[in-house]
């Protein structure tokens, strides 16, 4: 690599490092603000209950998503140093599926979306996972389809076994991703600017879930189809002995 590509290569980490405390700032400040807004409307004296418990709930969910922000930054730098740490055991696979849709589904019922989950009957599950981090990739992935699917449109989670591996995906009826995203969508601090329907957040959310999935020894990838959906798959190590090929 030549003087002229390091410092290349210099700069464009120095501004995604800038980007990224700029998009930091940005969405830590309006969650505070929301939680300074209501704290200081509740010092005051005769707050009437219906409008103290709604003051407590909101201050309550701003607090929530400070605390995921944070969590982010924090596998974030995980992902960038040390790597993760798994705590693996033998856990059944639909157990998490079916715990990741059902925690969601009060979310999905007030966007007006149908969540609904499935597995093979009588097919083992079985994986060899930190079950806190699949559901953490779960909970990102489903949560992630709820933000781009629309009122009455359909996300599916469902797992199966696969070779050695069980599959799981999650499947939306949404507007799908860009061709020109594909490639980057799992690159920490991307975000489409293509995307009408673009969120808000630190852009790290898949690449942690990348992170976790890999260091499960999984792969995970997306397909897409626009005005169709898209499809998030990732694979997790079975805790079973593959079936035997077929001589």
């Amino acid at each position: 690599m030549s003087t002229h590509e390091r410092l290349a290569e210099l700069k464009d980490r120095l501004d995604a490092k800038t980007r990224l405390m700029q998009d930091v700032a940005h969405e830590l400040k309006n969650p505070l603000s929301v939680i300074h807004g209501y704290a200081a409307y509740l010092s005051k004296e005769d707050v009437p209950p219906a409008e103290l418990k709604k003051a407590l709930k909101t201050i309550l969910a701003n607090a929530e998503r400070v605390a995921a922000m944070v969590g982010q930054l924090q596998d974030a730098v995980k992902l960038e140093s040390t790597g993760f740490t798994m705590e693996t055991r033998a856990v059944d696979g639909a157990t998490l599926l079916q715990e990741a849709v059902e925690s969601a589904e009060l979310e999905a019922a007030r966007r007006g979306v149908r969540l609904r989950w499935r597995s093979p009957v009588g097919d083992s599950l079985m994986v060899l996972a930190d079950p806190k981090r699949v559901m953490q990739v779960l909970a990102n992935l489903i949560g992630n389809a709820l933000k781009f699917t629309p009122e009455g449109g359909t996300i599916e989670a469902h797992a199966q076994r696969d070779g050695g591996t069980v599959r799981f995906a999650v499947v939306d009826t949404g507007p799908g991703i860009p061709a020109g995203d594909l490639p980057h969508l799992f690159d920490r601090f991307y975000q489409s600017n293509d995307n009408p329907q673009k969120s808000s957040g630190l852009g790290l959310g898949l690449a942690i879930c990348k992170g976790l999935v890999e260091a499960h020894g999984g792969q995970i990838w997306v397909e897409s189809l626009p005005d169709v959906g898209c499809a998030f798959n990732f694979t997790i190590p079975s805790a079973l002995t593959p079936d035997p090929v077929p001589r």
